[in-house]
């Protein structure tokens, strides 16, 4: 049996190869890890993701930075994480919009969900509202649908942004009641509820986490919520399955995902710190005052929500006749 110089050497580079490897996931994380929020600071989603952060920090025994790449469906944020390297230093939150409603909503994405992104595991789910500046002339959901109805086209609706589950959510609303509303799309839910607050919009819907505060303190009434069930922050507000729209249900839905070929090692050393951040009294103390729902999920089971979603959604998209070219 001969054995070649060449040979022998790339057996010995490759070995090499393997063991630094394998070495570097066993020292994973040395540094401090980025989690990138596609969403602006201040949003629903990045009230969320801040606290979970911190928790899986302490659980790693290194610093989570939370970096806000926010773009109107949460594009520029997933793109960056789809193309980060795959070495656990950068991992990402993914929800209902990014991992589910783009592939229908738009025709090109700079990312596949599917293939570029790898499901790190869920995070929390919870419910969408319908809230209105305080001198709107409707104080509940049928009310809501009556004035528009008198007001065709006259009555302005704010969502964070076009092809968000809250604008499909409006467009649903709108075609099973017939009504001729205006769309205004930002590119963050903040931004409608601060030009509500201003009387400058009707009406605005948005996650639970990121509108509750706005409707406590009375700057805001809210007339609906999106879930089957009233939610244990507002037992006074009905849901719209209750007023008149049939198992009407929204639920926002979110976790972490990390670019395609993160080690297997790795994903289970984050999914791990997320299960033990989702225990911290900080985020179970946030998750009750939100209504929000903690979901711990391995990642297979993170991703297979993601693939019945998308699925679900493209269903929306199709009814609600709306595209994002």
């Amino acid at each position: 049996m001969k054995f070649h110089a060449k040979s022998i050497r790339r057996t010995f580079v490759t070995l090499a190869t393997v063991a630094l490897s394998l070495s570097a996931q066993a020292e994973w994380p040395d540094k401090p890890i980025k989690m990138i929020v596609p969403y602006a600071a201040g949003s629903g989603v990045d009230v969320v993701a801040r606290p979970i952060a911190m928790a899986m920090g302490k659980a790693l025994g290194q610093t989570v930075m939370v970096d806000n790449k926010s773009s109107a469906g949460g594009i520029i944020g997933t793109q960056a994480v789809a193309t980060a390297a795959p070495d656990g230093y950068t991992f990402g939150f993914g929800n209902l919009v990014t991992l589910a409603i783009n592939k229908s909503y738009f025709s090109k994405l700079p990312y596949n969900p599917e293939k570029d992104l790898q499901p790190v595991g869920g995070t929390l789910s919870n419910a969408y509202v319908l809230i209105a500046r305080n001198n709107f002339p409707a104080n509940n959901f049928k009310e809501f649908v009556d004035y528009v109805r008198s007001h065709p086209g006259k009555v302005s609706y704010g969502t964070p942004g076009v092809g968000s589950a809250a604008h499909l959510a409006g467009e649903t609303i709108s075609a099973r009641n017939g009504l001729q509303i205006i769309h205004v799309p930002y590119k963050s839910g903040m931004q409608g509820v601060t030009d509500m607050v201003g009387g400058q919009l009707d009406l605005t819907i948005d996650n639970i986490a990121g509108v509750l505060p706005f409707i406590k303190d009375g700057r805001v009434k809210a007339l609906a919520v999106t879930s089957l069930k009233r939610l244990p922050s507002l037992p006074d507000v009905a849901t719209m399955s209750e007023s008149g729209m049939s198992n009407f249900e929204v639920v926002a839905w979110g976790g972490f995902v990390a670019p395609t070929g993160t080690p297997k090692a790795i994903i289970e050393k984050l999914n791990a710190a997320l299960h033990a951040a989702l225990k911290d009294p900080t985020v179970v103390k946030q998750s009750q005052d939100f209504s929000m729902e903690i979901k711990l999920t391995s990642a297979e089971e993170f991703g297979e929500l993601a693939r019945t979603e998308t699925q679900r959604w493209a269903a929306a998209v199709k009814a609600a006749g709306v595209h994002g070219d």
